[in-house]
This record gives structure tokens, C-alpha cells and sequence, in this order.
């Protein structure tokens, strides 16, 4: 029995158990890099995931909100550049994580090249995807991007840097800046979020298929 709530976002009243559940999983840190003109810009991301089993057409599904600069970049560019780090890579992952490419150059002080793609690819990480979009999916909250992995490479090895470190990691500021840039998010992406489920295109609104005899 489901539980009606005027929000169509919220499909549950046990919110805090969903986030306690949520909180277990410890995703990867991923720096997402790209550039178009003259501009450049880079940012953290935990929403990457492989989206083939086809070795012979590599394909990540990336998840990026649609207001953050990295993301206007690519949608001018078409093309981001996918780093996993080294564990120990903390402090190049809050550089990434906090403020906006909108103010500052957060690849200033970092070491980097040119890809396959033109995106901006850190000389020191733990592994690179250079990645072309090659189909997009708006859905308010995020920018949904599947996209060919081109080249790729593991520079180092060891395990890569997850949620759970960084986190661990954080300052009082940097946490509660964290949660600050969170809440702003929600504020900016939820009426968005809230129109596309309602205004959901026929091919993708799903409808459970009858049980064939």
C-alpha cells in the first residue's frame, strides 16, 4: 500500500531510514574534468557507473547537476575527462569538492594535459577515462550523460578514494560547507526535479507489463 503525499518526490514518510540505508553504500570519488573556449573546470561526483557489460563498447553513465559549471562545460565541449584517486589524494579531492568553478580556477595549481577528448586530464591520479557524450537524459535534479570511453589508463596502484574517507576527513568547515552547497542544491533543483516527473514523455513513463498466460 502506498502512502500518498502531495510532494511527488517524496514517495516515502520513513525518510530517515532511506538515508540511513543510502549511507552504507561508499561510492567511489570521481574528479570529473572538461573545458570548452578558453575556460575550464573540474568537479567531485559519487553518481558514475559503468552502463555496458560489452567490452567492445565501453560506456559510463554519469550523473552531474545541471547548475554546477563543470556541467555547462560540458554541454558547450561534449566531452569531461573521469579520475578516480589514490587514497591519499585527499586535498586534490577538496579542491574539487568545495567552492564553484564559477570563482576560482580549480585547476590552477595542478599538474594536467590535454586528452583525447580536449578535456583537462590530471597528470596525478589513480586512473583516467577520457569520455565523448554521445546521448543525455535533463531530469531537473540531474544531467544524466552516457558516454564512449575513448583511452583510458591506470597510472598507479592501490584502491581508490571513496565517500567514507573524505568524509571521515572533513573539517567542521569543510563539512558544513558541504551540507550548505547540498541544501542549496535541493532548494535550486527540486521544482525542476518536481516538474519532470509530472510532465514524464510517454516513452518514458513506465506501466507494468501483464503476466502472459
Amino acid at each position: 500500500m502506498s502512502n500518498a503525499n502531495s510532494d511527488p518526490l517524496i514517495v516515502s514518510h520513513d525518510l530517515e531510514s532511506i538515508s540511513d540505508v543510502m549511507r552504507i553504500v561508499n561510492r567511489e570519488i570521481w574528479v570529473v574534468t572538461a573545458a570548452a573556449g578558453n575556460e575550464r573546470g573540474g568537479l567531485v561526483a559519487t553518481w558514475v557507473s559503468a552502463a555496458s557489460i560489452d567490452d567492445q563498447t565501453p560506456t559510463v553513465l554519469v550523473g552531474l547537476a545541471p547548475n554546477h559549471y563543470t556541467t555547462q562545460l560540458v554541454e558547450q565541449s561534449g566531452s569531461l575527462t573521469l579520475h578516480l584517486l589514490r587514497e591519499s589524494q585527499l586535498d586534490v579531492a577538496w579542491n574539487f569538492a568545495l567552492g564553484s568553478g564559477h570563482d576560482r580556477d580549480k585547476l590552477a595549481t595542478l599538474e594536467y594535459l590535454l586528452g583525447a577528448t580536449d578535456a583537462p586530464r590530471l597528470r596525478d591520479c589513480l586512473a583516467w577515462l577520457d569520455c565523448r557524450v554521445f546521448a543525455r537524459l535533463v531530469t531537473g535534479e540531474r544531467h544524466l550523460y552516457w558516454v564512449d570511453v575513448v583511452a583510458a589508463a591506470r597510472v598507479h596502484p592501490g584502491d581508490a578514494l571513496r565517500e567514507h574517507q573524505l568524509f571521515a576527513s572533513a573539517t567542521p568547515e569543510q563539512r558544513q560547507q558541504l551540507i550548505a552547497n547540498r541544501d542549496a542544491d535541493i532548494t535550486l533543483q527540486r521544482p525542476a526535479a518536481i516538474t519532470w516527473r509530472k510532465c514524464l514523455p510517454e516513452h518514458l513513463y513506465f506501466q507494468p507489463t501483464q503476466p502472459t498466460n
